[in-house]
Order: structure tokens, then C-alpha cells, then sequence
């Protein structure tokens, strides 16, 4: 039984189910690297905790372990911003953050996650 995309059960434009992570993360921005907390993810996108805010429209790569997703800064809320990933994640990247969810204690163990 693998992780399939498929619609998600509330309302609004958000066409595939997320999983919710708070795991560590890196934005490669043009000239510098800033930390973040991966909240939530999909196929498609992720929201984000940030220290300092972000640009609309802006593009960075999310680095996460072997993970280097392409993605622009579709919104802003305080410490939290949305992204867009193009493309969007392989259904291999969502099995491993799948893995992460259900194994949260062996993956805090590994990487010493506080």
C-alpha cells in the first residue's frame, strides 16, 4: 500500500492531502540559507514556520536530508509562509516523509531532533 495523492476532505483549493511534519528544513535563497520548520507537505507545496519573512512570488529551493525542492513563496502570514513546488514532489519524497510521520521517534533518534 504505497501514499497515493488524492483529494482531500475539506474545503478549499487545496487538491491533496498534507502531512504534518515540524521537522528542521533549509530555504536556499539567492545569496543565503535560512532555517525553517517544515509544518505541513504535499505533492504540491508546503507551509512553513520562518524566523523572518519572505517575499510573494519569491523563488528558493527547501532542503530537507536528500530532498531539494524547487518552489516559489505563494504567501505570508506572520512567522508562517506557504510554498509551491514545481515541479511537484515525487511520490518517493512523500513515501520517506510518510516514514518520518509514522516513525517519528526512530527519526528523532537518528537526527537528534529537539
Amino acid at each position: 500500500m504505497g501514499l497515493q495523492p488524492f483529494p482531500a476532505q475539506r474545503q478549499g483549493s487545496r487538491k491533496l492531502n498534507r502531512l504534518r511534519l515540524g521537522v528542521p528544513a533549509t530555504l536556499e535563497l539567492m545569496h543565503e540559507r535560512r532555517s525553517c520548520v517544515i509544518d505541513d507537505i504535499s505533492m504540491a507545496g508546503a507551509r512553513l514556520k520562518i524566523d523572518r519573512p519572505l517575499a510573494p512570488e519569491q523563488g528558493l529551493i527547501l532542503s530537507f536530508h536528500e530532498l531539494r525542492a524547487f518552489a516559489t513563496v505563494v504567501w505570508v502570514r506572520g512567522n508562517n509562509c506557504g510554498l509551491r513546488f514545481d515541479p511537484k514532489l515525487d511520490p518517493e519524497d512523500m513515501q520517506g516523509m510518510l516514514w518520518i510521520k509514522e516513525n517519528r521517534a526512530a527519526y528523532d533518534k537518528m537526527f537528534a531532533v529537539s
